[in-house]
């Protein structure tokens, strides 16, 4: 009989619904442009986020960076990351670039990042690569 543990199955499930969140995220950001500016449509964006994470972060016991340069590594990592990274994406959609042609872009992002930066190139993790870029 196949049985799975709850750990197991907590992060198959918390795995799926990121991939499913990240998948629509193009579709639904066009979706949210047709109703607000890039930046207002941020704005609601991060604010919905800021709630979530105040309400989880005591529900997990996270640990928030202490002293100056954990805090300002954190800020300059989620200004960079998100802020730009989000504000770009929005703004190249509200100048009509498809979802679809975003979609693309983001998905082969990872896959050259890890070309790029890699420092030793094995036959098998080439072919990953290869395979990923290829669909």
């Amino acid at each position: 009989m196949f049985s799975i543990s709850k750990e197991s199955a907590l992060a198959a499930v918390s795995t799926s619904l990121f991939v499913l969140l990240w998948s629509s995220g193009a579709i639904f950001s066009k979706w949210g442009l047709a109703h607000a500016s890039p930046f207002a449509f941020l704005l609601i964006r991060f604010a919905i986020a800021l709630l979530a994470l105040v309400l989880i972060i005591p529900l997990m016991k996270f640990q928030l960076p202490r002293g100056v340069k954990g805090i300002s590594y954190a800020l300059a990592t989620g200004v960079v990351l998100l802020g730009a990274y989000q504000i770009f994406y929005l703004l190249a959609l509200d100048l009509k670039v498809t979802p679809g042609v975003m979609a693309t872009v983001m998905g082969v992002q990872p896959i050259l990042t890890a070309v790029i930066m890699e420092r030793r190139h094995s036959f098998s993790r080439s072919l990953g690569l290869l395979l990923g870029l290829g669909g």
